[in-house]
């Protein structure tokens, strides 16, 4: 009897979880909603998923935070903070900071690079990022981070190819130890570069930019805007890139 209504509970203790998270999503989908019913748009393009190793070569994680959501943006400043807390006796900062905090100022697009400051002796490691807005509205961003350093990335460099909503991002990192250019070259005529802080370098026979160049700062990761034209999903494959010379 006694093991019946062991099992019994947990039943319902499962139930409750699974109905509580299902709540949980709902509430913060319904508060993001009416945020951006007001105008406010507080995001970040942190976009790491917890379950997955992130390869990490040991340095600064860099990532932004932005008053803008697509081509939509916030008008009044917002006033935020950002910590982390790391597994295995690792020390996490933000920019330096235990609690960093800064304020973004509206009116336009605007963003702001923060970065990681991990000091570990362990080579995996579980980094838990907390961004809270104060004003003028609240609002919480969390990520759970699973990072495994690699040694054998410094030196090289990677990209990826994140398909979003309504755009997708191109996020080129460069784990060399000096700044880097980038040439960038694909085939695919029903996706359109932002060509915002880049080198045009060549279009395709309907004058779309199909190539260009673009300067990595060393151990940083910069994201190009991509507009899918179609219903295709793409991903990082589409792209060839090699090494250039940097550009003045």
């Amino acid at each position: 009897m006694k093991k019946i209504l062991i099992i019994v509970a947990l039943i319902i203790l499962s139930i409750f979880l699974v109905n509580f998270t299902k709540a949980l999503y709902t509430s913060n989908s319904i508060w993001d909603y009416y945020l951006n019913s007001k105008g406010f748009y507080f995001e970040s393009d942190y976009n790491k998923n917890i379950g997955v190793y992130n390869f990490w070569d040991g340095s600064e994680v860099e990532f932004n935070i932005s008053n803008a959501k697509e081509d939509k943006y916030t008008e009044d400043d917002i006033e935020y903070e950002a910590s982390c807390i790391a597994s295995n006796d690792t020390i996490c900062k933000i920019n330096g900071n235990d609690i960093y905090k800064s304020t973004i100022k509206g009116g336009s697009i605007k963003s702001e690079r923060l970065y990681l400051d991990i000091e570990s002796l362990k080579d995996d490691i579980e980094v838990q990022l907390v961004i809270k807005s104060i004003s003028p509205y609240k609002k919480t961003i969390k990520n759970k981070i699973l990072l495994h350093k690699d040694s054998n990335i410094v030196g090289s460099y990677d990209y990826e190819f994140i398909n979003y909503e309504n755009y997708s991002l191109l996020n080129i990192s460069n784990y060399y130890s000096e700044d880097k250019c980038f040439n960038v070259k694909w085939n695919v005529g029903d996706i359109k570069v932002s060509t915002s802080n880049i080198n045009v370098l060549g279009t395709d026979s309907n004058g779309y930019v199909n190539e260009f160049a673009k300067n990595v700062s060393k151990n940083e990761t910069v994201s190009i805007k991509f507009y899918n034209q179609s219903d295709m999903i793409y991903d990082k494959n589409i792209f060839e890139l090699s090494e250039c010379s940097l550009e003045s």
